[in-house]
């Protein structure tokens, strides 16, 4: 059982991600709006099986997104199935997700992944100092 990274400092539209078999503590991070998110998320889909079926060890997650698609949407809806899956099914998981105040679409679909996948899931709130904010609404204001 390998530990498994995607590092990705240049193409923002692809997160950042680190499955850590070692310790059990995950990471995904950054944007989610590629192309193929079936193929980005099916690995890290077959490592949280792999990992479930041989290691059975407590598992921490940490989602740190800021933005994401309809089609990643599914794809972290799923890996959130198969986390709620291997808890009921005994494991131990810890599922940390970090939003910002203004994101409240991201808020609803972390409860409606909690509902989904009968799994409790710690919203975080990003702290943010007014600068990053002013940052962000610039930033979505110039892209519209």
């Amino acid at each position: 059982m390998n530990t498994f990274y995607i590092q990705n400092q240049q193409n923002l539209s692809i997160p950042e991600v680190t499955l850590d078999a070692h310790s059990g503590k995950c990471t995904i991070s950054g944007n989610s709006y590629m192309e193929d998110t079936c193929e980005f998320y099916q690995p890290i889909l077959d490592w949280i099986m792999c990992y479930t079926q041989q290691k059975q060890e407590k598992m921490w997650w940490d989602f740190k997104l800021g933005y994401y698609n309809s089609s990643s949407k599914k794809n972290l809806a799923n890996i959130i199935d198969q986390l709620g899956n291997y808890q009921s099914s005994g494991g131990q998981i810890e599922v940390n997700w970090y939003y910002h105040a203004d994101d409240l679409d991201m808020l609803e679909d972390v409860e409606d992944f909690m509902q989904s996948a009968r799994i409790s899931i710690n919203t975080i709130l990003y702290p943010s100092n007014r600068q990053e904010t002013m940052f962000f609404k610039q930033k979505i204001s110039k892209t519209i």
